[in-house]
């Protein structure tokens, strides 16, 4: 596990950002945990990052940490350390998140809004058409950001060469795009159309990219433009 020296951006009020860097299949690379400010001044996170003990010093400082959220099958890996250093936290994840972590017995799978303890608050909108993505995206309509995973991605900045050549072959370089890996696993277009049609009507102000990017600068005209592909 790489010692993390990030500090936690704060991108809109109540709304906070961590970044880690990491090695993946020879490529190094960033994910992002995703922290909220709840009303009642509880926490909620979205994506577990390794914490060194100064960042989970900063993110005590916000306020107490009280949900965990494993928001796809893919985005799962550090929810058992975080977990470990927040015990009293409430675990929630996608069914695949779940089924990759029998050893959390704890883990509830994330419940409809308006049963979840966040309700009104936060939306959850799982991406449809895609099972084997087993996504869901998060709205928080108080600072409209949108929180993605994996089926929308813009990578910017300097980038290695195996990243480059990665985003060769799937996109988003420079680009908010659904990577042509992802188009490759529709099973219902119809089902995906409806979805992109939900997304497309909410109020956005921002969308943070679990990898690399967060988009501030016209995020819902670059947002409408990737999911154009499902017009």
């Amino acid at each position: 596990m790489n010692e993390s020296t990030e500090k936690w951006l704060s991108v809109a009020k109540n709304v906070w950002t961590l970044s880690y860097q990491f090695g993946n299949f020879g490529m190094k690379i960033s994910t992002r945990m995703t922290v909220i400010r709840l009303a009642d001044g509880s926490l909620f996170a979205h994506s577990a990052v390794p914490l060194t003990a100064e960042q989970k010093s900063a993110l005590d400082a916000l306020g107490p940490l009280r949900f965990i959220v494993a928001p796809s099958a893919m985005h799962h890996m550090f929810v058992p350390h975080l977990a470990k250093l927040y015990p009293q936290a409430q675990l929630y994840g996608s069914a695949g998140a779940l089924a990759k972590h029998p050893e959390l017995p704890q883990m509830q799978l994330i419940p409809n809004d308006e049963d979840a303890p966040w309700a009104g608050q936060l939306q959850c909108l799982p991406v449809k058409g895609l099972s084997t993505l087993d996504e869901t995206l998060w709205f928080h309509p108080h600072s409209g950001s949108l929180i993605v995973t994996d089926i929308l991605q813009c990578w910017q900045g300097p980038l290695s060469l195996p990243v480059r050549m990665y985003l060769g072959l799937t996109g988003g370089h420079e680009r908010l795009t659904v990577p042509r890996t992802v188009r490759l696993l529709v099973k219902d277009k119809a089902a995906v159309q409806s979805w992109a049609r939900q997304i497309e009507s909410l109020p956005v102000q921002r969308v943070i990219l679990l990898h690399n990017s967060i988009i501030d600068v016209q995020p819902k005209q670059r947002l409408l433009e990737a999911l154009s592909i499902w017009d």
